[in-house]
Parts: C-alpha cells; sequence; structure tokens
C-alpha cells in the first residue's frame, strides 16, 4: 500500500468539491435574496414624517372637484412652496362618503376629514380652526364652484385679500392675469390663494407622506346663508372683466335714462368711452378701451361710439360687435359685425320695447 509523507497532500474528491461549492453558493443566494426582499418591503412601507412644528400649507378638497384632478394639482402647488420653507401639507377633505384611501402615498403629511357642510360660512370657520391648530403658512382652493366662495370667505375671517386664479407661485410670489388675461401680475404670495386649473403639476414621489389624521372639533353653527332657490340677478353693474353682454355708449348718447333702460332691457352690463367718462355721465371703472378695461365679451352693443384707437383695442377680443352710430364711415361700424346706421336716442328706446314686449311673450 502506498504511503503518504509528511510534505504529501491528500488526492481531493471534485465530486465533493463541487457538492460543497454548490451549496455555499446557494446560501450565499438566498441571503442575498433576503436582503433585496428586506430593503423592498422597507421601501415600500418608508414614509416621510415630519414634526408638527412644521411650517404647514393647508390644501381643502371638497368632494364635488371643481375640475378633474384639482386636488393632486393643489397638492403638487402645496408641495412645491412647501419644499422651498421646508414644511408639509395637511389635507382638508371635505364631504367624502367613501372610506379615505392612504392620503399619504398620494402627498398629505395630515389630514383633516369633515363631513358633508353645506353651509360655505361654517366651512370657512371650520378651515379658519385648521389653519391656527397647525399654525399654517398658507392655504389654497381651486378656483372654481363652491371652493372658490369657500376662499373668499375664509380671506375674509383671516382679515387677508386672496390672490386669485393664480397661474405660477412660489413661496414669496404669487402670479395672475387681469384685464382679460392681457396683463400679467405679481405679488407677494398671501394666506389665502385660489389656483387656477390644469396650470400646476399633480404631486408625484417614489416616497409615501405620513398621512397622519387630525382631530378638529365639530361644532353646531347657526347657518348665514340660507338657499332661497334661483333668483335673477341684475347686470347692470357687473365688473367688466366679467361681463359677457357690455351695452356702451359714447359721445352719441345724450339720453341717460334711455341708455340705462335698453341696457336693463337687454340684461346687459353699462360700460362707456373715454369722452364720456371724462364727462362725468359714468365712473372710471366703467371706461373700456386702453387705459381702461379690456373687455372679452360674447357681445358689446356701442351706442353713438366713433371707434378711437384705444377704444378699438378695448373691444378687440369680443365676439361680436355691433354699432350704432350716424355716421356710416365710423370706425367702429368698420370694425362691427353688424351695423345700424340711425340716431342712438331712436334706437335705444324701440329696442327696449321689442327686448320688453319678447320678455312679456
Amino acid at each position: 500500500m502506498e504511503r503518504f509523507g509528511a510534505g504529501s497532500l491528500p488526492r481531493r474528491d471534485p465530486h465533493k468539491d463541487k457538492g460543497q461549492r454548490l451549496r455555499r453558493e446557494l446560501r450565499t443566494a438566498r441571503s442575498t435574496n433576503r436582503t433585496v426582499e428586506s430593503e423592498r418591503l422597507s421601501a415600500a412601507t418608508q414614509r416621510i414624517v415630519l414634526a408638527d412644528d412644521a411650517p404647514w400649507i393647508v390644501v381643502v378638497s371638497l368632494s364635488e372637484e371643481p375640475w378633474p384632478d384639482a386636488e393632486r394639482e393643489l397638492l403638487g402647488a402645496a408641495h412645491r412652496v412647501a419644499h422651498e420653507i421646508g414644511g408639509g401639507v395637511v389635507v382638508v377633505r371635505v364631504g367624502f362618503h367613501d372610506p379615505a384611501p392612504d392620503l399619504g402615498q398620494i402627498g398629505a403629511d395630515r389630514v383633516v376629514l369633515l363631513p358633508l357642510i353645506t353651509d360655505p360660512d361654517a366651512l370657512a370657520t371650520y378651515v379658519v380652526a385648521v389653519m391656527e391648530r397647525c399654525k399654517a403658512c398658507h392655504v389654497f382652493f381651486g378656483e372654481a364652484g363652491a371652493d372658490a366662495d369657500v376662499a373668499r370667505r375664509t380671506a375674509i375671517l383671516l382679515g387677508e385679500r386672496p390672490a386669485t386664479s393664480l397661474h405660477l407661485l412660489s413661496s414669496e410670489r404669487a402670479t395672475f392675469q387681469e384685464a382679460g388675461r392681457c396683463i400679467e401680475v405679481s405679488r407677494p404670495l398671501p394666506k389665502v390663494a385660489t389656483l387656477a386649473p390644469g396650470r400646476f403639476d399633480a404631486y408625484v414621489s417614489g416616497i409615501a407622506r405620513e398621512g397622519k389624521q387630525i382631530e378638529i372639533e365639530l361644532r353646531e353653527t347657526t347657518a348665514g346663508v340660507r338657499d332661497l332657490g334661483v333668483v335673477t340677478a341684475s347686470q347692470l353693474d357687473a365688473p367688466l372683466g366679467e361681463a359677457r353682454f357690455i351695452v356702451s355708449a359714447g359721445d352719441g348718447v345724450t339720453d341717460w335714462e334711455a341708455f340705462r333702460d335698453v341696457t336693463e332691457a337687454l340684461g346687459g352690463t353699462i360700460a362707456g368711452s373715454r369722452q364720456v367718462v371724462d364727462a362725468g355721465h359714468l365712473p372710471r371703472h366703467r371706461q373700456v378701451g386702453a387705459s381702461g378695461t379690456l373687455v372679452e365679451a360674447r357681445c358689446y352693443l356701442a351706442f353713438g361710439i366713433s371707434g378711437a384707437p384705444q377704444h378699438l383695442q378695448g373691444v378687440q377680443r369680443c365676439r361680436y360687435v355691433i354699432a350704432v352710430n350716424t355716421d356710416l364711415h365710423a370706425a367702429m361700424v368698420k370694425r362691427a359685425d353688424l351695423a345700424i346706421i340711425a340716431d342712438a336716442q331712436e334706437v335705444m328706446p324701440a329696442l327696449a320695447r321689442l327686448a320688453g314686449g319678447h320678455a312679456d311673450a
């Protein structure tokens, strides 16, 4: 029998070595898989947690959204500001009947759930209570429907002038448009703001927020608003920037009582040229033109307005223009979609009678 000396090595079994190597690799693979799975579960359950004394932005979300995906757009805008100030977002959900989802997954650091509250004054009171509880810096609403109404009532309770229909914002500035979206205005971001639809990206994050619920005590309140049904309101003194049908007077109007009668009979809003405003017949905020208001009415009815360039600039975004003038060659007549070549003093009472007779019929 052959013997191995002191310096000799035993012969190794290759099959046994291979089996040991495979077992080691299997143990390593199992250990690696457990580590990866643990990290994946940790990432899935990981949440961003903020201290209660962090700066807060409040987002108010009603069950009937003012436009599709409004809540997520408000959250996106709120998180943009919150990121700049190192804070978080409180979502106030009102009137949601279905079980609340995990709002932390869509970006809520704190959540306040309120029942359906139909009284806008009462709802504004609760929003203010949430802001005081959280010491919130700002509150955001959608600029549409009941959201916009509650926003303005909240601003009144806080003694603030709101910024409405924002298109851009940061922690310091709020940007919106005026004069028929022709002029861009920027001002410091106030405590209460409403956001224009479709102007902000929805909040997206790979890590969920805490979504911690906050309890707010609901107190019985006496409704400050009663629903009396549909009431026909006069459009005579409506803001020019919001009016859909404007009846405007120029130098050719001398019978101001007839002018007001025909405007009321047609359901229009009173306006005028710079000449009649300078003469004191109408207040300054009723002036249409480059130095007044740029209007976007569906229909603009001009009595006795010759059509100075500054005035034509003010009505260029109106869909239809009707001119009543004795001058066939007046610039307003050339701009008009329909022109009546006659004296305004004769047309106004006749038109008022026709409108009145149509209403009676």
